[in-house]
């Protein structure tokens, strides 16, 4: 076979794989029954919330290490995702919560200001400076938490984001490690570590909603949150050819292929989903509060490009 023949048969199988990404992810969605909406992002909230950042002394410049590239985000997940959220501090709030998180965990991907990085939970139970900018954004905002919930959420939301640092000094202290077969619940491990899957589970659920009416269905819901995003995050990350992602960490777990990690995944995702929507049933405002979020999650990933939700909804002419 020569190098030109070669190179198209690669590229044909490529393309199969690629197709069958887009038709298990589509499946996941109708499964789930979701719908692709296009969604566009509220340029005035994003300036609003901008303008509350630079207000407040978060790092804003256009430099590399600024809140700002990470902004877009963090409103897109306060507006639409969970845009059912009345008051409009705590959407502020989550805007900002979200934006710090994502750049802190970007900062660790290039392994920036480690040494501070591996500090922060101490800094922070310690009530000392974080000895950098974007952290002390982070621990600023994250002293704010019971501002906007109870005292028990605020203490599940707290842990979790301490959880979330941990998890990523995880991810870089274990870098090329090999996966065993003979642990395969550590990629869920890892994964509950670094998600901030609980604090956001309960972001779900307004303040006037009773803890009683959603509590136990909390496990389902992180399992949703974190398997949702990776099951859409999946399909753009095949494409830029990450092998760290949770798909291809189960896989690599349970000896299984890619193919057969992400349909176990999306299978049990979807249960996660059902078992959710029969827990709540009986609350209608915790109901309503999810059904919500679910909906807004997707469209969350729907307005921000980089997921390519619309390739991936072509596949079964949704659109």
């Amino acid at each position: 076979m020569s190098i030109t023949e070669a190179s198209l048969s690669t590229s044909a199988a490529d393309c199969d794989v690629l197709a069958g990404i887009r038709h298990a992810i589509a499946d996941f969605l109708q499964h789930c029954g979701l719908q692709y909406t296009p969604t566009t992002i509220d340029e005035e909230l994003y300036n609003k919330c901008c303008q509350d950042a630079i207000n407040r002394g978060f790092p804003m410049s256009d430099e590399d290490y600024s809140l700002r590239p990470y902004m877009v985000i963090g409103v897109t997940m306060s507006s639409i995702a969970y845009g059912h959220l009345t008051n409009p501090a705590t959407r502020m709030w989550l805007c900002h919560f979200t934006a710090a998180g994502i750049c802190v965990d970007d900062t660790m991907k290039r392994q920036q200001d480690m040494e501070n990085l591996y500090r922060f939970n101490e800094r922070f139970a310690t009530c000392q400076p974080q000895g950098d900018a974007v952290l002390n954004t982070w621990d600023e905002i994250l002293r704010e938490t019971p501002r906007h919930f109870s005292p028990l959420v605020s203490g599940f939301i707290t842990t979790s984001t301490l959880d979330f640092i941990s998890g990523l000094l995880l991810e870089y202290e274990t870098q090329g490690m090999k996966i065993s077969r003979d642990a395969p619940m550590y990629p869920e491990y890892t994964r509950l570590l670094s998600g901030l899957a609980h604090g956001f589970a309960y972001f779900v659920f307004p303040p006037t909603v009773p803890l009683l009416d959603y509590v136990q269905c909390i496990p389902d819901l992180m399992f949703f949150l974190n398997h949702a995003n990776d099951i859409l995050s999946y399909y753009k990350e095949e494409i830029e050819g990450d092998s760290t992602n949770y798909v291809s960490l189960l896989a690599a777990s349970r000896g299984l292929t890619k193919h057969e990690a992400l349909c176990r995944l999306i299978e049990k995702t979807v249960l996660a989903h059902h078992n959710i929507v029969k827990c709540l049933k009986p609350h209608p405002e915790a109901y309503e509060a999810y059904a919500s979020v679910c909906h807004g999650y997707i469209k969350f990933h729907t307005a921000l490009k980089r997921y390519m939700v619309k390739e991936i909804m072509a596949e079964k002419s949704l659109l």
